[in-house]
């Protein structure tokens, strides 16, 4: 069987395209993939061979993917459900004869509009292949075509509807859903939509988050080709150069050369202190300037990784979503991308909290019980157990053994050890509890998560000294959360709310468990980029290095 390029010719053209690709500056490129689209439809007004009809295509692709033989690994790696799609009774072909075979090409020249990398596609590749049939094609040959350009497609809707890398690859001990794409759903959305355009609409992340961050990434692409921000001079800021700039980032309708400070001035460069986090203003200070002077390439960084993380989880997954940025010290509630709710909330310990987590929140407990690490036990408790063994049972705490109660002046503290009390912990044959109480890091509420051991959020209830909350015997993966009350009544199931309110029952007391809404996700990450509740996009920092390790992870370069 003669395949159309084989694995010598695909690897040389594929090397010569990247090299093409990087030397040739990203306007020049454009231009020069709408000249090759030109020659590309041109091709496509000519049927192709009679010859290639006769032998009917599409029993040539069912025959070619029937073989024994070893396909090239763009195919072969979703051979079989690829060959599920064709053999099937709606099967047809997508690509030969067909404009969405360019429709292609050209969206993965223009990928960098979807948070993608153009190089990461091999356009040329696909456009040579369907260049090189002519009549002396074989059926093998025209076959080949096809497949290749649905192994390629098949690459692009992976990335684009679930991200380029998994998360593991930046945090071995990540939890998150997995999300890949199902190769037959993909194709036959493909072939019941209008167009190229119209299967992306419907196949990238359904949120509005997701969809307003991808507009204002297209902005920045647009300044980036007129060169990049306007900058402003830190020593002394001209007033045609505030609105220029203002303008780039959206913020102004328009720039004049008006030299008046007005009030809608006033108002957009407010608009732009709480864009990038900072004291809402109206006069432009230095911390704004040095905001306003970052290069567009970090802002299109920002939204770039923003736009990827979001993709990791499934679309299933993000109609309900509490969002702890752990960068920023905020989080969102989210309805289908929607803010509806945002506030504070604090990683535990933050230079060591650089994982990225997801799962279900089932529950909510008012006055939890906490279960004292052995840790803890150790280092503060043995102490005052030595001292006082009935101070500490009168503080709340109790002991079981094997699930039976153990009063704690019943055991011979005084003699014992560190080593001891970690010997107990390996047994595992004891286990403190601490109930709601002063000295329970809890607070009044905490979630019960599917998953709790890879996540926790629990009650802060102030904000933390020099903004850093940091309890050694809590979890890294533990969250506080400020004033979380306020959004208890979007996270407990409805119909079991407190009929006379949420701050009421928590007044009781008691220990009380509340179901929470179905399908609701906890998801702890960090995002440099994110959405407010007044549809606001607001630029952050990246303290702890999360935006360079995932630019990293993205470029295939070592991890930072």
């Amino acid at each position: 069987m003669r395949i159309l390029l084989n694995k010598n010719r695909m690897q040389v053209a594929l090397k010569d395209v990247m090299m093409k690709s990087n030397d040739i500056p990203r306007v020049d490129r454009m231009k020069r993939v709408i000249a090759r689209l030109a020659v590309v439809a041109a091709l496509f007004v000519i049927a192709l061979p009679v010859t290639a009809w006769a032998n009917e295509p599409l029993d040539n692709v069912r025959w070619l993917l029937s073989s024994p033989e070893r396909l090239p690994l763009i195919v072969e790696k979703r051979r079989t459900e690829i060959a599920a799609y064709y053999n099937s009774d709606e099967a047809q072909l997508l690509w030969l004869d067909q404009p969405r075979s360019h429709e292609l090409t050209s969206e993965m020249q223009l990928a960098y509009l979807q948070g993608l990398r153009t190089e990461d596609y091999p356009a040329d590749v696909l456009e040579d292949a369907v260049l090189s049939l002519n009549s002396l094609s074989s059926p093998a040959d025209i076959a080949w075509v096809e497949l290749l350009y649905t192994g390629h497609f098949l690459d692009y809707a992976q990335d684009l509807r679930a991200g380029r890398v998994s998360p593991r690859v930046l945090y071995p001990d990540a939890y998150m859903p997995s999300n890949s794409i199902d190769t037959i759903d993909a194709l036959s959305r493909l072939s019941s939509s209008e167009d190229m355009s119209a299967f992306i609409d419907i196949w990238q992340p359904q949120d509005d988050t997701y969809r307003r961050l991808k507009g204002h990434l297209q902005d920045l692409y647009d300044v980036q080709d007129g060169g990049g921000f306007t900058f402003l001079d830190p020593g002394s800021v001209s007033v045609p150069d505030l609105r220029r700039r203002l303008l780039e980032d959206g913020l102004l309708a328009e720039a004049s050369g008006d030299t008046d400070y007005d009030k809608r001035l006033a108002f957009a460069v407010g608009q732009a202190h709480l864009r990038y986090g900072l004291e809402i203003s109206g006069q432009v200070t230095p911390e704004l300037v040095r905001a306003l002077n970052i290069p567009v390439d970090r802002r299109i960084e920002q939204l770039t990784n923003a736009m990827e993380r979001i993709r990791w989880l499934p679309n299933e997954y993000s109609r309900l979503q509490l969002y702890v940025n752990k960068g920023e010290n905020t989080y969102v509630f989210l309805e289908d991308g929607r803010v509806v709710r945002e506030g504070q909330a604090y990683p535990n310990c933050p230079d060591r909290n650089h994982t990225t987590l997801a799962t279900t929140i089932e529950a909510v407990t008012f006055h939890p019980t906490w279960q004292v690490p052995w840790e803890f036990f150790g280092k503060e408790l043995l102490p005052r157990l030595k001292q006082d063994p009935e101070q500490v049972e009168a503080a709340g705490y109790y002991l079981k053994r094997s699930g039976a109660d153990v009063p704690l002046d019943a055991l011979p503290w005084r003699e014992a050890s560190l080593r001891d009390i970690e010997r107990a912990s390996n047994r595992e044959q004891y286990a403190l509890y601490l109930p709601a109480s002063s000295e329970n890091p809890l607070g009044q509420y905490a979630y019960r998560l599917r998953q709790e051991q890879r996540l926790q959020l629990f009650d802060l209830s102030a904000t933390p000294e020099d903004d850093l909350f940091c309890n050694p015997y809590l979890p890294k993966t533990a969250f506080g959360i400020i004033n979380g009350l306020d959004i208890l009544d979007q996270i407990i199931e409805p119909r079991v709310l407190p009929a006379d309110g949420i701050e009421d029952r928590i007044s009781r007391q008691d220990t009380v468990t509340f179901p929470a809404r179905g399908g609701l996700m906890a998801v702890g990450s960090h995002q440099s980029v994110w959405v407010q509740r007044q549809g606001l996009i607001r630029f952050g920092h990246d303290p702890y290095l999360e935006d360079a390790r995932l630019t990293a992870a993205l470029s295939g370069r070592p991890k930072p």
